[in-house]
């Protein structure tokens, strides 16, 4: 008795001929088409078929039944139902089939990595509530908000397609079943058909959205497994060869770079290391670690260069510290290391002996050493207000600078900012920056020459020595002075003319030094508060430096009409409401996120590896009780600040105006921003609060705790 061969489906066999007449051949325009891989399986039993299938998995069978039509006659036959379930038992915790699918489009969805719409491969994210994966273009292009189409009841069928929130303000669909939706609701005939039709779409989308969270977790269950998999194989395979290294002699070696030979291309690949694979990759990895150790031994050759340069600066920080307090900018270590003296001892031979007596003749040279250098910041500088003059970098330090170069450079009207930063810099020593965005900080001349970005690089160098690292500033290493990330700040120019035509002093000649002098309160009427009445407002009020800040914080550097106080205002900014006082209250919760702090740097971590950020002086002193057992700080012995004493500019407090509250609608919006400015304050709306579902919720917080500023209307 014959086998029998594959059905033609789930009811006939395939048909041989009986007749005499053999079946007409199709003609054949490429030549004599080679014998398949997989024609001998086409006369198998059935029942040797089905057990060879029961071993696959679904995305082998999916595969399959498109290799041939007869194939894809048996595969995809309902009463062959149970080669699927086979297969699907061979994947651990396999999610059943959605409601609307079969175990083929299952298979598909959950294994074949190609674009729904234009089957590109590679695209791995399944979005499980719509049962497709789209590649990011026509994720663009067909997932499509539902929300406008509601407003016509023709279009508005869209929402019994299977959606899911974007936003708060956005619901999407897949454009396709958003058609299949519309197409089958224009079949419905009356009512009770529609009714019936939206009943069944809003349970298949609840036990969509529901299946959807399974399936979800079991794709990452998935990927963490193969994940895991892939790892042990990787490790396994490195400690075979790492063997096999050691027995060659190379185990002292590989213990100093385990986590580099981990990354080489033929050994991080999962696969079993074979007897074969050892011989054909032994002679590149051999030749790998004589490369790598060749390069350690260049490494660690520099040690000794870099044992005198810290060495060195003990010598010079010594001398920098009897200088405080400073009022000019020091050298750091890269650059007095590069100091002809310096240098010439610290290239000294190797069998000469280096300490810090060596540096003793260098120590009285530092002086005229250090304003050489300074001279030549100056000249950078005056780069950066005319780029069209770079010839004055060569020019030799003993010539003059313009003498109305150094006339502009000290102005009001001269702020710089910082291409890298642009003023928002966790190191700067004039600003508290912690809660800012964007260029907040107006650095002028001779302050911006102390800006961090100047002697400290992000992404340094390799083959740098240890020396120039700053261990408790993470990512950052020390560099020589360089100003080619300043650039004269016209926005901030603009501000600061308005500022000081404010202050009624000449723009022309009036330096920073000169404001801060000047005992002046800028009112911002933008952020007037009614708590006492309609006709009397509460103003926020700053010295300069805090109302330049506040202009390019809170208000985007768009232009204030600043508020001049009378002398009765000026007194009431100084004393402040009465502690304990509704407005003392309203003036804390309220109050603008823009205050500047003085900076404090260490005087014993100076020039070290372990030097910080400059900090407040609360930090400063528990840093110095901490970490040097100082439990009185003393100014320029324990600690310093470049900055001088400010006391006008720094100021920020309220005062009380004669300004007639706007209409109710512009109140309440702006009772809404003060809240949000509030609200940002206390910690409620952080940097992360960039959607609306976590604005809404900070808000709601907020004024749960504290009330709204008052009440809004509808």
């Amino acid at each position: 008795m014959k086998a029998k061969v594959m059905p033609e489906d789930a009811s006939t066999e395939l048909e041989t001929s009986t007749s005499g007449v053999p079946p007409k051949k199709r003609a054949s325009t490429k030549g004599k088409r080679k014998a398949g891989k997989l024609e001998g399986i086409m006369i198998m039993p059935l029942d040797v078929l089905f057990e060879i299938f029961s071993f696959l998995r679904p995305l082998d069978i999916l595969y399959l039944s498109r290799t041939t039509k007869e194939f894809g006659r048996v595969l995809m036959n309902r009463n062959n139902i149970f080669i699927w379930k086979a297969a699907r038992a061979n994947i651990p915790n396999y999610p059943e089939c959605f409601e609307d699918m079969n175990e083929a489009q299952m298979a598909r969805l959950a294994f074949e990595p190609h674009c729904y719409v234009c089957f590109k491969p590679n695209c791995r994210t399944v979005d499980w509530v719509f049962r497709v994966r789209l590649c990011p273009n026509d994720k663009i292009q067909s997932l499509v908000d539902v929300i406008p189409l509601l407003d016509s009841l023709k279009k508005g069928v869209a929402i019994l397609a299977c959606t899911k929130e974007w936003s708060r303000s956005r619901t999407l669909a897949f454009s396709e079943e958003i058609a299949s939706v519309t197409a089958h609701w224009a079949t419905l005939k009356n009512e009770e058909e529609e009714e019936a039709y939206i009943q069944q779409r809003t349970v298949l989308k609840s036990r969509v959205n529901d299946h959807a969270i399974i399936c979800m977790l079991w794709l990452e269950s998935q990927r963490t497994d193969r994940s895991n998999e892939l790892r042990e194989a990787r490790n396994d395979r490195k400690a075979a060869i790492i063997k096999k290294l050691a027995e060659l002699g190379w185990g002292p070696e590989i213990e100093k770079i385990t986590y580099t030979i981990g990354e080489h291309r033929l050994v991080k690949q999962p696969t079993r290391l074979t007897p074969r694979i050892w011989t054909n990759i032994k002679p590149e990895m051999i030749k790998y670690l004589e490369q790598i150790k060749h390069i350690r031994l260049e490494r660690e050759r520099p040690q000794v260069m870099a044992t005198r340069k810290r060495t060195a600066i003990e010598a010079i920080r010594a001398y920098k510290v009897s200088l405080l307090p400073w009022a000019e900018v020091m050298p750091e270590p890269p650059d007095y290391c590069q100091m002809a003296p310096v240098k010439a001892i610290l290239e000294l031979p190797t069998d000469i002996a280096v300490d810090v007596s060596s540096f003793a003749s260098v120590i009285p040279q530092l002086s005229s050493l250090f304003a050489e250098w300074r001279q030549k910041l100056h000249r950078h500088m005056v780069l950066r207000l005319f780029p069209s003059q770079e010839s004055l970098a060569t020019v030799p330090v003993v010539e003059p600078l313009n003498p109305e170069v150094v006339r502009i450079l000290p102005l009001a009207t001269t702020p710089f900012e910082c291409i890298r930063c642009l003023g928002d810099d966790p190191f700067t020593c004039e600003f508290d920056t912690s809660t800012s965005k964007g260029r907040l900080e107006p650095l002028f001349y001779p302050e911006a020459l102390n800006h961090p970005c100047l002697t400290q690089e992000l992404s340094p160098e390799s083959g740098q020595s240890d020396d120039l690292k700053l261990d408790k500033q993470p990512g950052r290493r020390r560099k020589e002075w360089t100003s080619t990330q300043l650039r004269l700040d016209l926005v901030g120019s603009h501000i600061m003319f308005k500022i000081v035509l404010f202050c009624n002093v000449d723009a022309s000649c009036t330096t920073v030094a000169d404001l801060d002098k000047l005992d002046v309160w800028l009112g911002c009427p933008d952020c007037a508060y009614w708590w006492g009445g309609p006709n009397e407002a509460e103003v926020p009020v700053f010295g300069w430096r805090n109302a330049y800040k506040h202009q390019v914080q809170v208000h985007s550097s768009e232009p204030i009409n600043w508020l001049e106080l009378s002398e009765d205002q000026k007194r009431q900014a100084v004393t402040g409401a009465p502690e304990g006082s509704f407005k003392a209250g309203q003036h804390e919760m309220s109050r603008m996120p823009s205050t500047t702090i003085a900076r404090w740097s260490c005087v014993h971590c100076m020039d070290r590896t372990c030097e910080g950020t400059p900090q407040t002086m609360v930090d400063i002193t528990k840093h110095l009780l901490e970490e040097h057992e100082v439990t009185v700080p003393q100014v320029d012995v324990d600690c310093h600040t470049f900055a001088g004493k400010k006391e006008f500019a720094h100021r920020e407090s309220w005062a009380t105006f004669a300004i007639q509250q706007p209409p109710e609608e512009t109140a309440n919006l702006k009772l809404l921003a003060q809240d949000m400015a509030a609200a940002l304050n206390l910690g409620y709306i952080t940097t992360n609060s960039t959607c609306q579902d976590h604005l809404d919720n900070a808000m709601e917080a907020y004024w749960r705790d504290h009330g709204h500023a008052t009440e809004l209307n509808d």
